[in-house]
């Protein structure tokens, strides 16, 4: 089962995209590729916070071509109500972008609606948050991760797991277990958060592989989790970890349509650029990865490294799935999405 059978790779477009940040906590200046003002100034400094419409145009302006702003559900209007109980007024989205006078027009932002929620799981500590696209569900009002994740199904969006690192997981993937069997809309998990925050998101992805192989395919997200407030440079978020679509159609309907199929692959920056994969292909028993760029290629089957080098003699491998890291300089990477064997 390989996600990128019908990618032309010729034609399509590779879409840098973020699909869970914040609203500005303070000013930034949507012209410059890193964040402004620097991370020695405090939280919020002494310029206006800026608005949600000149954190769209930072990304257009690092090259990025679809967006949600995905709020957390107890943030609205620059006040945050964390452990408040719930009321009306807090289930609403970032959303719509005409608000800002950003429209998402021909050549401009795919807009993507969507709220970065909260559901409560049995063996984690604190609640799990999970992020909801497509849908204007803004609260998940205290209910558990399966019900939250029920309700942006019945709305006709997707999800996926953000961070799952940062979460005890004192029952292993039991937690995970009935949500990815009971909702197949809850797409994946994020492999890469911010500066790479949880090393472990990835072997959770692994494992969850493991786990449901190519019956229930579970693909990975990487996000910058940004607040667009300043932080200290080994912390900085801004155009560390993205996913990139490869885009049939520049529209939300296509960029859904590309996290469903898993037609995409995730980088995480790390201290310089990672590089881009041009080419995913299997034939003749071999899969190939071209990644011009890539100092390194390895291949991790079952969450084990198995080979390195740009092509993979399937024959060879026992594994139940095998994905594709393309390293670069400073630490970057780009990983493939699984191809499944038999």
């Amino acid at each position: 089962m390989n996600p990128y059978a019908d990618v032309d790779w010729e034609t399509t477009d590779q879409c840098l995209s973020q699909f869970h940040l914040h609203e500005p906590r303070n000013w930034i200046d949507p012209e410059s590729a890193t964040h402004d003002p620097p991370g020695e100034i405090a939280d919020g400094g002494d310029r206006e916070r800026s608005s949600p419409g000149d954190l769209i145009d930072k990304y257009q302006f690092a090259g990025y071509s679809a967006l949600a702003v995905t709020e957390h559900e107890y943030y609205v209007d620059g006040t945050k109500h964390k452990g408040e109980p719930f009321f009306e007024d807090l289930d609403v989205t970032s959303w719509p972008w005409s608000q800002w006078e950003r429209h998402g027009e021909a050549g401009d932002m795919i807009p993507i609606q969507g709220a970065e929620l909260r559901g409560t799981v049995a063996g984690i500590d604190e609640r799990h948050d999970i992020v909801s696209l497509g849908t204007d569900l803004g609260h998940g009002r205290g209910q558990s991760l399966l019900q939250v994740a029920t309700e942006i199904d019945e709305r006709g969006g997707v999800s996926f797991l953000p961070h799952p690192g940062r979460y005890p997981q004192p029952e292993g993937l039991e937690a995970y277990r009935e949500l990815f069997e009971r909702v197949d809309t809850v797409l994946g998990v994020e492999a890469f958060n911010a500066r790479d925050r949880y090393p472990s998101c990835r072997d959770i992805w692994d494992e969850l592989l493991v786990e449901f192989g190519s019956r229930r395919p579970i693909w990975a997200f990487a996000n910058d989790d940004y607040h667009a407030r300043p932080r200290s440079p080994e912390t900085e978020r801004f155009d560390r970890s993205r996913t990139v679509l490869l885009l049939d159609e520049q529209s939300p309907a296509g960029v859904i349509d590309a996290l469903r199929a898993g037609r995409s692959y995730v980088q995480y920056n790390g201290d310089s650029i990672a590089p881009a994969i041009d080419s995913i292909s299997v034939d003749d028993d071999r899969a190939r990865v071209a990644s011009p760029a890539a100092t390194s290629v390895r291949w991790i089957g079952d969450g084990e490294p198995i080979d390195t080098g740009t092509t993979l003699s399937l024959s060879d491998v026992s594994s139940t799935y095998v994905r594709a890291e393309a390293s670069g300089p400073g630490g970057s990477v780009s990983c493939t999405q699984p191809l499944f064997l038999s």
